[in-house]
């Protein structure tokens, strides 16, 4: 009877709903700005407690993280429609990148990722909760269509407060994986065709540089470069500023050069092994399959067939895993056996401090047992640490404990600053240096 004209009065409320929520939805956020900003303005940076400071950092990194996935959510809408040209913009990446102050180029890597997301059940949910970075976001979506199925397994990490690095990490693993062996050939024929060293000189003075080329063309060069770069890290000390990228640098263009090495002659060039970690399974296959790995150590994931091509290269040791149980010769010194060494790296692949995933410089450190307390330089009482979380445990009286798998990093009861960490890093190598002259 009055059905249909009901029907059609309820589309026009519902058109004049959409329209008021949509009002609402931007006048809602530009409401939660002016609070933020509001709160932001009377603040003197310089009169905050540190710790009040990073908490409101890290209160503004979850409303970023919260922002940059509703950016995500909404944006693919904005592109569907075309509606951009109506504010006077060619495409969609001009418009996303003008309103975020980014290149195009940029914004449409972004807008890219929003779209991929839009069609994973896990990613369009990790989106609606907020939980996405922007960054992150773009790592899952590339992992998803490279391999299917892989944006859970990458959440799990987000989720259990993993780093950036060892997410990218894992995620290079998981498309490495999802590669066929054809595939990898073709695509180390494209990366050698595309090959290119780039240089000019910038503006304000100096060299710019940019080389592209093979994983295995970099791994032959690669053992060299980092033995010597680490040798005159050592060398210059820890009052010397130079940074560890500086050092490999000047090592770098000094093996261009034929220059001498640390050790004052050419033939005694400082020395080191590039460490190759295959499975046995995926080495007589010929190609990884999901969980097994075929790595250069400090490259990441490369293809079976690149390995083996490394086989004969004097520079290189492989470590081929038969499963999870590595075991190794160990000594009780606080030098490490060769053997421990390589078990170390195999392991734990980057220092073991929940959410660092960094993998240059790492030290062993005692973990369980300290040395001062005589504690053994073994593969079970030893893990890898990169040289800021070793100096705070070392210096500032942080505590690693629990086991590969399941690390805890625990604070002492008043955490110095960095400040004060690196004094007492200081004064340490300084007391050591008097004791090693007398």
């Amino acid at each position: 009877m009055g059905g249909r004209g009901h029907t059609s009065g309820h589309g026009q409320r519902g058109a004049d709903t959409g329209a008021d929520l949509a009002a609402d939805l931007a006048s809602g956020i530009r409401a939660g700005t002016s609070v933020i900003e509001d709160a932001l303005a009377a603040v003197v940076p310089g009169r905050l407690r540190p710790e009040a400071a990073m908490a409101a950092v890290a209160a503004l990194a979850e409303a970023e993280r919260v922002v940059a996935s509703a950016i995500a959510r909404l944006s693919p809408r904005v592109c569907e429609s075309g509606v951009y040209a109506k504010a006077g913009f060619a495409s969609a990446p001009e418009w996303l990148g003008a309103l975020a102050g980014t290149s195009a180029g940029a914004a449409r890597g972004r807008l890219a990722a929003a779209g991929r997301a839009a069609s994973v059940p896990a990613l369009a949910s990790a989106l609606e909760e907020g939980e996405l970075s922007s960054a992150e976001l773009s790592v899952l979506a590339q992992a998803e269509a490279a391999a299917p199925g892989s944006a859970a397994p990458l959440l799990e990490l987000v989720e259990g407060g993993a780093g950036h690095q060892a997410l990218c990490d894992e995620a290079a693993r998981m498309k490495a994986a999802a590669r066929a062996k054809e595939a990898e050939c073709e695509r180390r024929a494209k990366v050698h065709a595309l090959r290119h060293l780039r240089v000019h000189q910038c503006e304000a003075g100096g060299i710019r540089g940019e080389f592209f080329l093979d994983e295995t063309q970099w791994a032959r060069v690669q053992s060299i470069i980092e033995a010597e770069a680490r040798a005159r890290f050592k060398a210059a000390g820890s009052d010397d500023p130079t940074s560890f990228e500086a050092h490999r640098l000047d090592a770098f263009i000094d093996l261009l050069a034929g220059a001498k090495g640390t050790g004052g002659s050419r033939g005694s060039r400082a020395r080191a092994e590039v460490l190759v970690l295959v499975d046995a399974e995926a080495l007589r296959r010929g190609t990884t399959a999901t969980g097994e790995i075929c790595e250069i150590e400090g490259i990441g994931p490369v293809p079976v067939q690149s390995a083996i091509e490394l086989l004969g290269e004097g520079s290189l040791r492989f470590l081929v895993k038969e499963g999870t149980d590595i075991k190794t010769v160990t000594r009780a010194s606080r030098d490490l056996a060769k053997k421990t060494a390589i078990a170390l790296v195999a392991r734990d692949r980057a220092c073991v401090v929940p959410g660092c995933g960094k993998h240059l410089g790492l030290q062993a450190d005692h973990c369980h047992v300290d040395y001062a307390d005589d504690g053994p330089t073994t593969y079970e009482n030893l893990a890898l640490l990169c040289p800021a979380h070793h100096d705070m445990k070392t210096h500032g009286g942080w505590k690693l404990t629990g086991e590969p798998g399941n690390w805890q990093w625990i604070p002492p009861p008043r955490p110095p600053s960095a400040g004060r960490i690196a004094r007492q890093r200081k004064v340490t190598v300084a007391k050591a240096t008097a004791r090693r002259q007398t």
